[in-house]
């Protein structure tokens, strides 16, 4: 990776893109990204969510959308999805397909 093109991934990562979004649009694994950002020695960061959204979150998920789904609408990660899930005391259903 070139230095302008490791340079616009930083300004991105440093201006809140999902680290997601930041590894498909350079073409690197999303642990690339962190480990870049992090010898450029800017903090890791974590969006954690409002009290509000936790709760939102939690309703959400509950009312059977999925992690991922969840995540996608509130512009996060899905471990933040789970750890504000099971923060409100919901249960996290197990893996596989959903019964229709």
């Amino acid at each position: 990776m070139n230095a302008s093109t490791r340079a616009e991934l930083l300004d991105g990562y440093a201006s809140g893109v999902p680290v997601r979004l930041l590894a498909e649009r350079f073409g690197v694994h999303r642990s690339t990204v962190r480990e870049i950002a992090a010898k450029a020695k800017i903090s890791p960061r974590r969006r954690s969510l409002s009290e509000r959204d936790a709760q939102e979150a939690t309703r959400l998920y509950t009312d059977g959308m999925t992690l991922v789904e969840v995540a996608a609408r509130l512009g996060v990660g899905d471990e933040a999805v789970r750890a504000a899930v099971v923060a409100c005391g919901g249960t996290i259903r197990p893996r596989g397909r959903r019964a229709m």
